[in-house]
């Protein structure tokens, strides 16, 4: 699935390690749907999860950015917060 998104803020995330689970991270950037038509947007903010490779080029990078990306899996978190799973594959400023 193919989605249009703005950046309106990113957030990082921290876990400590467990006994049953290594120290993990996470940096997401917090979206709005720009998709189109209109009617069919997402109605909450979203977050798109950031892959290790891409957080150089877009962490404090992307922010009120228009980000495209190929959505692969939609992951939930235990208290039912989704995060989107992809790859982007463009970029460019948001219209003023």
């Amino acid at each position: 699935m193919r989605l249009k998104l703005l950046v309106q803020t990113q957030e990082f995330q921290s876990w400590p390690a467990t006994k049953d689970r290594a120290a993990s991270t996470s940096h997401n950037l917090v979206c709005v749907d720009m998709s189109q038509p209109a009617d069919a947007r997402m109605t909450e903010s979203i977050s798109y999860r950031l892959k290790d490779e891409e957080i150089p080029k877009f962490w404090d990078k992307a922010m009120d950015k228009i980000i495209e990306i190929n959505c692969r899996r939609i992951a939930h978190s235990k208290a039912g917060k989704a995060s989107l799973i992809g790859e982007i594959v463009e970029t460019q400023p948001a219209a003023k």
